[in-house]
């Protein structure tokens, strides 16, 4: 599979409806059950972005959770990533979410899973986020802060939230550079259903400096991101080629709307104007 391109798709699903369908199907809205049944069709039961649990166990490993500690999730997205988490290690988690609708499917999939008992979930608004001084061992944050506009505000919330030599992992999309944006990076940013805003890698370095937390890990891993993505995306077209997966009339415009957005990002990060980038980081003594 070649490289993703905004302006060249490396796929094209035909659709023939079946005989049967003539009645004229209601158009489905973003939230809908139909809906997220694509959604997660193209990325894993849970889940409403790339990586599935692979990607969030790997995130949350350096952590060395155990059943006696405290983990607060600020990347909800539909609950699968920390379902996967307090599944793999046993550990207590606090879920944030901003999105009403996502916050119902969450607490659904909670509710339906083995650990329901160990995870909590709150809803929030993040210019106004507030968490109780020193009360997480352990703070994860997933490709959330690029959609929050005061982000400092957030991180020295983060940061005071966390316990003594509490750890914090955290990804996030940034700008390479300060640079004048390329009409493919407007464009993604423009037709995103949801608000973006970007941080250049420089600006988050000089933030997560002026925090005085003690980083362990500053990395680049926008090619893991992307090789999580084409995967995925190699999946769909494989299974729904195979008959694998079936899309009514009205579901198909959900389906190819959501390929097409997480392309536009794709092609971003293969040409390195976006960045996914990785903190791993503690609270010192004195911080």
């Amino acid at each position: 599979m070649r490289a993703l391109s905004v302006e060249e798709p490396k796929f094209q699903v035909d659709y023939e409806p079946e005989e049967e369908e003539v009645v004229e199907e209601e158009v489905l809205g973003p939230w809908h059950p139909k809906a997220i049944e694509m959604i997660e069709t193209i990325w894993g039961k849970g889940f409403n972005m790339p990586g599935g649990p692979q990607h969030v166990l790997t995130l949350a490993k350096p952590f060395a959770l155990d059943n006696q500690m405290n983990l607060l999730d600020i990347s909800s997205g539909m609950g699968g990533g920390t379902i996967a988490v307090s599944s793999q290690f046993g550990c207590y988690a606090t879920l944030l979410e901003n999105v009403p609708e996502l916050a119902e499917i969450s607490q659904r999939n909670i509710d339906m899973s083995e650990v329901r008992s160990k995870i909590k979930l709150q809803e929030f608004d993040p210019a106004k986020i507030a968490l109780k001084a020193n009360s997480f061992d352990c703070i994860l944050t997933r490709e959330f802060l690029f959609r929050t506009e005061d982000k400092t505000r957030m991180l020295r919330t983060i940061k005071r939230a966390m316990r003594m030599y509490g750890q914090l992992s955290l990804t996030d999309f940034m700008l390479a550079s300060d640079k004048e944006p390329s009409p493919s990076l407007k464009k993604w940013i423009e037709t995103d259903p949801f608000p973006i805003h970007l941080w250049s890698v420089e600006r988050y370095e000089n933030e997560i400096e002026a925090l005085g937390l003690d980083v362990r890990v500053s990395e680049d891993i926008s090619k893991e991101y992307h090789v999580y993505m084409t995967r995925a995306f190699q999946s769909f077209i494989d299974r729904y080629q195979e008959g694998k997966i079936k899309a009514s009339k009205n579901q198909l415009p959900i389906l190819m709307g959501e390929v097409e957005r997480w392309a536009r990002l794709a092609a971003l990060l293969e040409a390195g104007e976006v960045k996914l980038h990785r903190y791993f980081a503690l609270k010192p003594v004195k911080a």
